[in-house]
């Protein structure tokens, strides 16, 4: 690849540049991550499902509490207070940060405690396995036509050909990079992560299944799953991330921290991606950006479920139908605890110039027709579970880097 043409930087450029006098964005501080658990009590108990809706909220949870556990982000008052003023309902959130979490949530909670779950695609699955979510009937969903390709039929959100959650956010874990320390056309590939001249320059998002996902890309970027791979693939995505260890000054999975190391300059780069390093672009500060690597990079995609063991089963549908509309959308794509883009193609309709701007929904000058958005969708690719290991092979893995 010629870098010196390289779309994705060339677009980002010109974000940057239009965004160097947007006021800081108040960073949302989020808690670590938790191991895993089998059980899940809160959701499982029981199967709960709905009739058909329309898709607006109705008044109908006048005097109800909702209780919802998600990423951060969509408990803001921004994204769920025009559906608490249309319905009437008080809608309560539990926060975390990862999948594992997640679990750990539920299942430390008794049955029927959650009413929805926004989840990763990945840990719907799980959710699936485990009986803990409701189907969902397609048809009662009309802004599904609205839906780019990709997220109109997901796999992770299906269970055969059956819905079990509505896309609601996606993003990558792209290279984000400062542009005083790395010129754009010199970030094309995940190889810039082991330059000699970034030792103990470079953060991490503390999660094994992203940054292995990236280390997987980075030497098989041909593999259509980066989550399926040999015994000796792994091992080669273990040494790779060894490899690059020494340049590796910061492994959390507080996004403020990161966002801090990034303006203080005590990083310059990381596998982070637009999502995190959206909320660095600030006042004055004009020298972020963020790209999808010539290999690609790993993709993530929340959605929204209606936990089986709902005691509010028709306020949640409703909810859950709520999520999936555009305005919703462009609320949670923009939200403050971090950014995100939206499956819904008319969300951008309810977003500022400025917005649109950030989030990449501008122009690719080099690919006619398309938008930087739908062009960093088509390199990157979905994170999954592992396929041919356990998880805790590849949890291990990921540790003996940490540890190297």
């Amino acid at each position: 690849m010629n870098q010196r043409h390289n779309p994705l930087i060339t677009s980002r450029e010109m974000m940057v540049n239009a965004l160097s006098r947007r006021r800081f964005i108040r960073y949302a501080s989020l808690a670590a991550g938790a191991v895993a658990t089998t059980k899940l009590a809160s959701c499982a108990a029981g199967s709960t499902t709905s009739e058909a809706g329309t898709a607006a909220p109705t008044a109908s949870g006048s005097g109800k509490t909702l209780r919802i556990l998600s990423w951060a982000g969509y408990d803001e008052a921004d994204v769920i207070g025009p559906f608490e003023a249309a319905t009437g309902a008080k809608v309560e959130f539990k926060t975390y940060v990862g999948g594992e979490q997640m679990l750990q949530f539920l299942n430390q909670s008794p049955a029927g405690t959650f009413d929805g779950i926004i989840s990763d695609g990945e840990y719907v699955v799980k959710l699936m396995e485990l009986g803990a979510i409701a189907p969902l009937n397609a048809a009662d969903f009309t802004t599904l036509s609205d839906y780019n390709a990709v997220y109109k039929e997901f796999a992770g959100f299906y269970q055969g050909d059956q819905m079990m959650a509505v896309g609601t956010r996606f993003g990558n874990y792209g290279i984000a990079f400062n542009t005083k320390f790395l010129k754009p056309e010199e970030v094309t590939s995940w190889e810039v992560l082991a330059r000699p001249d970034l030792q103990g320059k470079v953060g991490f998002f503390d999660w094994y299944l992203p940054n292995m996902g990236n280390a997987s890309l980075a030497l098989f970027p041909d593999n259509p799953n980066p989550y399926d791979l040999t015994d000796e693939q792994l091992l080669q995505v273990k040494e790779w991330l060894i490899k690059i260890k020494p340049n590796v000054a910061l492994i959390t999975p507080n996004i403020q921290d990161i966002t801090n190391a990034f303006i203080n300059e005590s990083i310059v780069a990381g596998p982070v991606g637009d999502w995190l390093i959206q909320n660095a672009i600030a006042d004055g500060h004009d020298n972020f950006a963020a790209v999808v690597p010539q290999e690609g990079s790993i993709r993530w995609s929340e959605g929204a479920t209606l936990c089986a063991a709902s005691q509010n089963p028709d306020l949640a549908l409703e909810w859950v139908k709520y999520m999936s509309t555009p305005e919703a959308q462009a609320r949670i794509a923009n939200a403050k605890a971090y950014k995100g883009l939206a499956p819904n193609t008319k969300a951008p309709d309810h977003m500022s110039a400025d917005e649109k701007t950030l989030l990449g929904y501008i122009p690719d000058p080099n690919n006619s027709g398309k938008l930087l958005v739908d062009s960093q969708l088509e390199r990157s690719r979905a994170r999954q579970l592992p396929v041919n290991q356990t998880e805790q092979v590849w949890q291990d893995y990921y540790n003996e880097f940490k540890t190297s």
